[in-house]
């Protein structure tokens, strides 16, 4: 059936008159209502997130809602919007919260809204996971190089791992392996050896622990290795005759510590002192114990020796002089010259004025000094000099130092020293002769004395040793001479007061004549230490240009002569014999007569 909207109209309108005449009423249309909102509980937390729960009843209308979070009630974020729909019933709803802080206290609520209002759910409240707490504690079980390292770490209810990190600095720079701390929220305690420490070392260390909520670190802590007593000798004072005090620095390490001086006239030692306790502190403090009983000018040996629990160290060696007669050291030479030298040593006065001087000379009876010089009662060696003159050359002179004091004279040991230049010459008045020529060998000796004894000594050819020519004695001024007749090549030398001239050597020729005899006959002979017979000898002729020209040849006789028969021409002639230096043989030079003219006619 269809229906005219004025039909309807007019059924709408009987019926009502028909209700209204029934005694009946009608309620007018309702109207929307306003959501509800209730803040759940938090179904889960994280270090930087958390998921919130809650209802939401549409009231029949749509309705959307969000959660509002914050570190206070005004809250200030939000999530986003959700439809919760238009229904008429109570839906549970969840959201996530994000961008939180770790260890943070958050408040959140529930609020909904349709076009009949808002409604806001009761705040609720929470934390969010912390980083895990690290408290660092002592360290145990310390030694020389090793240690346990001790601490404890609440894990704030998230997996969570940690060491110690340690070293010599607050900078740390080691670290012990990472283990496991579990994720409760109660605190564990933790240890972890740590090893290859030094000894005697302070070392800094810290517990770590993290978590993805975060890392945290305990407080710094320091621990000191176990280590025997550092030690260092330092001098001696108030030094006496027999007595002294020695004096060292100790450090115990931490440790009770005893210590005892070594001491004696050597690096032996063999004489201690009486043990003092030095305590157990961790710096150094001065220790001085007096000796007594000491032999006066006397050089001892002492160090420090201490003792602890973990070992036993021993400074180093120091030594000092108990005062007496000065100590003396004879020292080098400087600046030597021919007729000079300055010499040098030191002193130590060992507590008296003290004065000093050397003596020197040619031999150990000295003869001569130089002035005497004073030096302060101060202790302690000192450097001196005394530049000396007057000397010879070339001559060895023995010198020492003497010093005096209250207490005694000592003597420096015995040195040496030789001054520059030769202490005696030789020269030759010719280095080339003919044999048996005369030869003046002289020379002079460096005092510049007359009646000096001069020995000259020669080694001729093919000898292996110098043997004495002769003795003479010097004329004034120190010179001398001596004439001598080489008959082969000879090397001549002279000795005076124990000092050796350099070598002279002469070198020699065999002695040719020549002779002219009847009807242009050369006669020769050659002369020197031993026998030519059999040697060749040449007749040369002069040449125009001043060359010598090999005119004949002979060989020599027995005596050691031969005569020549010249074929000549018509004409004056200069002429020679020779004798060349293959013919002359070792320790000779080559030889020749002297000149002669001939005619031929």
């Amino acid at each position: 059936m269809l229906y005219h909207p004025t039909s309807v109209s007019r059924l709408v309108a009987t019926g009502a008159a028909v209700a209204i005449a029934a005694g009946l009423s009608f309620a007018p249309a309702a109207t929307a209502a306003a959501p509800s909102a209730t803040t759940g509980p938090v179904t889960s937390v994280g270090p930087t997130t958390a998921t919130v729960s809650g209802t939401v009843n549409p009231n029949g209308t749509a309705t959307t809602w969000i959660v509002e979070f914050g570190t206070s009630t005004s809250y200030g974020s939000k999530t986003a919007s959700a439809n919760a729909g238009s229904g008429t019933t109570t839906t549970p709803i969840s959201a996530n919260l994000t961008g939180l802080k770790p260890g943070t206290s958050y408040h959140y609520r529930v609020v909904a809204t349709n076009s009949a209002g808002t409604a806001r759910g009761a705040d609720g409240l929470l934390t969010t996971s912390a980083a895990p707490q690290a408290t660092t504690g002592g360290a145990s079980a310390v030694t020389t190089s090793s240690a346990t390292l001790n601490g404890a770490v609440n894990p704030s209810g998230r997996a969570t791992t940690w060491f110690f990190e340690y070293g010599t600095s607050t900078s740390y720079g080691s670290k012990t392996a990472a283990k496991e701390a579990g994720s409760g929220t109660s605190t564990v305690s933790v240890s972890a050896p740590v090893t290859a420490l030094s000894p005697g070392r302070v070392y800094h260390f810290r517990l770590v622990a993290s978590s993805d909520a975060g890392t945290g670190r305990g407080l710094d802590q320091t621990l000191s290795t176990t280590a025997a007593p550092a030690v260092v000798t330092r001098g001696a004072a108030s030094v006496r005759d027999t007595t002294a005090t020695l004096t060292a620095t100790v450090n115990p390490n931490g440790q009770t510590t005893t210590a005892v001086f070594e001491y004696g006239v050597t690096t032996g030692y063999g004489t201690k002192t009486a043990v003092k306790n030095i305590g157990s502190g961790r710096t150094g403090s001065t220790v001085s114990i007096p000796v007594g009983g000491l032999a006066a000018g006397t050089t001892y040996h002492f160090r420090i020796v201490a003792s602890n629990a973990t070992g036993t160290s021993a400074g180093t060696d120091q030594s000092f002089s108990t005062t007496g007669p000065p100590g003396v050291r004879t020292g080098s030479v400087a600046n030597t010259t021919q007729v000079g030298t300055t010499l040098t040593g030191s002193v130590d006065s060992r507590g008296h004025s003290t004065s000093w001087f050397f003596e020197y000379g040619l031999k150990t009876s000295y003869g001569s000094h130089t002035p005497t010089r004073s030096q302060s009662a101060t202790a302690g060696a000192r450097s001196i000099s005394e530049a000396i003159a007057g000397l010879s050359a070339g001559l060895t002179y023995h010198y020492r130092l003497v010093a005096r004091n209250g207490a005694g004279t000592s003597f420096g040991a015995d040195a040496v020293f030789t001054t520059t230049g030769p202490a005696v010459t030789v020269a030759a008045s010719t280095t080339t002769v003919a044999s048996r020529v005369p030869v003046t060998l002289s020379g002079k000796v460096s005092n510049g004395q007359p009646n000096e004894s001069v020995t000259v000594y020669a080694q001729q050819f093919g000898l292996g040793s110098f043997a004495v020519v002769n003795t003479v004695l010097t004329a004034v001024g120190g010179t001398w001479s001596l004439i001598v007749r080489p008959t082969i090549g000879t090397t001549y030398k002279a000795v005076w007061n124990g000092s050796t001239t350099s070598t002279v050597s002469v070198a020699v020729r065999p002695a040719v004549s020549i002779r002219r005899l009847t009807r242009l006959r050369i006669a020769t002979h050659v002369a020197a230490q031993r026998s030519f017979a059999g040697r060749t000898v040449q007749l040369q002729r002069l040449l125009p240009d001043g060359r010598w020209r090999t005119i004949a040849r002979v060989g020599l006789n027995g005596s050691s002569s031969a005569i020549f028969h010249p074929k000549l021409r018509r004409g004056r002639w200069t002429l020679r014999v020779a004798m060349s230096v293959n013919q002359a043989g070792a320790g000779y030079l080559a030889g020749f007569s002297r000149a002669i003219s001939v005619r031929k006619r």
